[in-house]
């Protein structure tokens, strides 16, 4: 699982202006190996031994075979113990299944059989947004200036950059442990009304965090993976060459309608406020061995999804691709997580195998 904020595409021009990397092994994913369609968008994702994978949605917290298409669900919708408000980011951990609930502010860990373990509170900063590791961490990035909750108050930060902080739980001490790129949003106006977006195809800086507690950074400007284990020692990964490609009347898209704005009627008439030129990608997920791939941003037309892969060590030289729409959403020891959404506006989860592992 990953979370993000965004660079400033105009430090990239020029300063990242390097030859496209000829990759060494170039592997396309084409079949899945299992699905379940009728989603809300999925965030997270746990893969349990036995094969069956955890998805937290708004209302529920559903268990699914992928290989048969159904699913159940743990807990239930509540604030009774077991229970939640807003599922929101699920873990493996000590033989158990932990869930973060971002209304009740709270950490709950059911055992294997479905059965509540323990239910624990949070700090409420802690629990909007928060990444947890195995080791008794939860990771979670600096609220946006002039914003507060609680005792944590943002007014008046550095808008340049934003902190990715670290507190051991229960919290609910905390400690800045990284900093990311932000580049802040643009206002956008209809009528008597305004709302603010990122500019499409700036890439972020993207984080997340392993496990075993070792965070890491897709640095978007750099077009690299850096690492800080849990000790504090980081590694500074090797940049992936890479061309910005510039953006075309083809790449312009409508905005959509959301909570609290317009219907889209409205805003179909607008378009999105877009980046000159598209940085090297749009998202980054990790998996647990600490492999990092990043979809990658492509010309206008294009027909499959690019990842680049990027080891633990070394430099990125290969990349993988899978079908249109395919957005990647986890990675496991052994399987590819994606979604894709379909043309009623729900969400199709998918699992192909992961290349390079053997059968």
């Amino acid at each position: 699982m990953s979370a993000h904020s965004i660079v400033a595409m105009a430090l990239l021009v020029g300063a990242c202006a390097h030859p496209r990397s000829t990759d060494a092994d170039d592997v396309a994913v084409s079949q899945a190996t299992g699905h379940l369609s009728q989603l809300e968008r999925v965030w997270s994702l746990a893969e349990l031994p036995d094969g069956r994978v955890v998805i937290p949605q708004s209302q529920a917290v559903l268990r699914a075979d992928l290989g048969a298409g159904i699913a159940d669900t743990l807990g239930r919708s509540g604030e009774g113990p077991g229970e939640y408000k807003q599922p929101f980011r699920v873990l493996l951990v000590r033989g158990g299944i932990a869930m973060l609930d971002g209304q009740l502010s709270r950490l709950t860990i059911w055992n294997a059989d479905g059965s509540v373990r323990s239910t624990a509170p949070v700090p409420r900063y802690a629990s909007l947004g928060g990444v947890l590791d195995t080791v008794g961490h939860a990771f979670f990035e600096q609220l946006p200036a002039n914003v507060s909750i609680g005792e944590i108050n943002e007014a008046g930060r550095a808008k340049d950059s934003t902190a990715i902080y670290r507190m051991t739980l229960p919290g609910p001490q905390y400690d800045t442990v990284a900093k990311i790129y932000e580049i802040g949003k643009v206002t956008i106006r209809f009528g008597d009304g305004a709302t603010f977006r990122p500019r499409l195809y700036q890439t972020p800086d993207v984080w997340g965090v392993l496990p075993d507690g070792t965070l890491w950074i897709a640095r978007g400007r750099e077009n690299r993976i850096d690492r800080m284990r849990v000790d504090g020692t980081w590694t500074i990964g090797t940049p992936r060459p890479w061309k910005p490609i510039p953006v075309t009347r083809t790449d312009w898209r409508r905005m959509h309608s959301f909570p609290g704005l317009p219907s889209s009627s409205v805003l179909d008439t607008m378009y999105e406020p877009m980046a000159e030129s598209k940085g090297p990608f749009a998202e980054a997920v990790a998996a647990a061995d600490g492999e990092v791939w990043t979809r990658l941003h492509q010309p206008a037309g294009y027909t499959r999804e690019r990842y680049a892969i990027f080891p633990v060590s070394g430099p990125s030289i290969r990349t993988a691709s899978l079908p249109l729409g395919r957005i990647l959403v986890a990675i496991t020891a052994r399987n590819l997580y994606t979604i894709h959404e379909d043309d009623d506006g729900f969400w199709e989860l998918e699992r192909f195998d992961r290349p390079g592992v053997a059968g």
